[in-house]
Parts: structure tokens; sequence; C-alpha cells
């Protein structure tokens, strides 16, 4: 994953948001309606604690993208539609900040693409093959997750599972160290290499599932 600039200007609108505390400048908070995001989905941002009708402005990683004024209170909602996701970038983090000139803090979110898995490898011998697997958009509406990983054969049949690892960040990616494609001596055929979240095989698991489909021979 890596850290990209938004593509797509942003929309400032005012309404009320979190009251300071009376008689006192609160340290200002900003804050992200979620998260993780698929792409395309627009984020929504909340800012509390600022000067109370300033000018502000957001930035996402460093470049402006909107000035509007707080409102009474000192907060302000703000939406953003992030750009798209550049080619074979399956997930970015995203640095959000909020300034009103004498305040400023941050926060993160990120964009994913749909539950998706790939092996790091262009081509070799399928019997000795080693290689990373990459695994993104496990955490789509839920905590952190184990990946398992079911090999089913060319007739449909499970051969055997294994445990692939844990997500982890935002949005529940995987990067596994290299390791051995298939963990036993494959027939020829195409095999389907099912990811998901549940220790047993089931054609049909719920929740995120990514599949690699493997011609070997």
């Amino acid at each position: 994953m890596r850290v990209r600039k938004l593509l797509l200007p942003i929309a400032i609108m005012l309404a009320p948001a979190a009251v300071a505390t009376a008689g006192a400048r609160a340290t200002p908070i900003l804050l992200t309606n979620q998260s993780c995001y698929l792409v395309g989905q627009p984020v929504g941002i909340t800012g509390s604690g600022f000067a109370a009708s300033r000018m502000y402005e957001v930035a996402l990683d460093g470049l402006d993208f909107g000035i509007s004024t707080t409102n009474a209170d000192g907060g302000f909602t703000a939406s953003l539609s992030p750009g798209g996701l550049g080619a074979n970038v399956v997930q970015a983090v995203d640095a959000l900040v909020a300034s009103d000139g004498t305040s400023q803090t941050r926060t993160t979110f990120t964009v994913t693409r749909t539950a998706g898995a790939r092996i790091l490898a262009g081509s070799g011998a399928a019997a000795s093959l080693r290689a990373p697997f990459q695994v993104w958009g496990f955490a789509l509406g839920g905590s952190q997750r184990p990946v398992y990983l079911h090999y089913v054969s060319p007739r449909g049949h499970l051969k055997v599972t294994v445990a692939l690892g844990n997500t982890g960040g935002q949005c529940g990616y995987l990067r596994t160290k290299a390791r051995r494609v298939f963990p036993f001596l494959p027939g020829h055929g195409t095999w389907t290499l099912q990811l998901d979240t549940h220790p047993g095989y089931s054609r049909h698991a719920s929740g995120p599932v990514a599949k690699i489909v493997v011609r070997v021979g």
C-alpha cells in the first residue's frame, strides 16, 4: 500500500458540529464517518474544537482542497470524493489535515478495491514456485480477520486448507512472506485457490471471498 493524492475536488458544506467546552478552546478533532472506503465511495468528515466563525482549509496528502468557515461552535462538516486507484494499486492510505490558521489536526482513512487476492509472481513450476500472497478488502464492515486458503482440485474437491495469516490496517490487508504456492504436488488441470475467513471450506462461503485460478501442466 502507499499514500496517494486525491484526484477529484471536494465540496465543503457547513453544518453544526460538536460543541466546544464553554469558556475554553477545545483541542481540535478531525474525524471521518468510516475508516475504510471502497473506490468511489464518498468520505464524510467532521471537525470540532476549532476557532468559531474562522476560515479553515482542508488538505489531502499535502494538497489543498477547499476553504470555508467554521460555525459558531468551531465545527464543520464536509464531504469529499477520493479518486480511483492506480494500476496494480489495491489499497491506498490518505492523510487528511484541517487547519484554521492557528490550530491543525489530522486523521487518515484507507481506500480499497473490493475483496481480492493475488500471487505476487509471474510464472514458474507449480511444484516448486515460491511467492508472496497479497490479500485486500477483508475488513469491510468488520474487524481484522484471519485468512484461510482452500485448495480446490480441478474436479472441484477440497485438497487441503491452510491458515494464511491475519489481516491488518483499516481495510483488511495482508501480504505474506514468500511461501510455497502449492504445499503439495498438484496434478494437472485448473486449480482454484479460495481465500476466505472460514477454517472450513464452503463453495459459497459468507463474508469476504477471493479466488485465484492457477493452471497446472
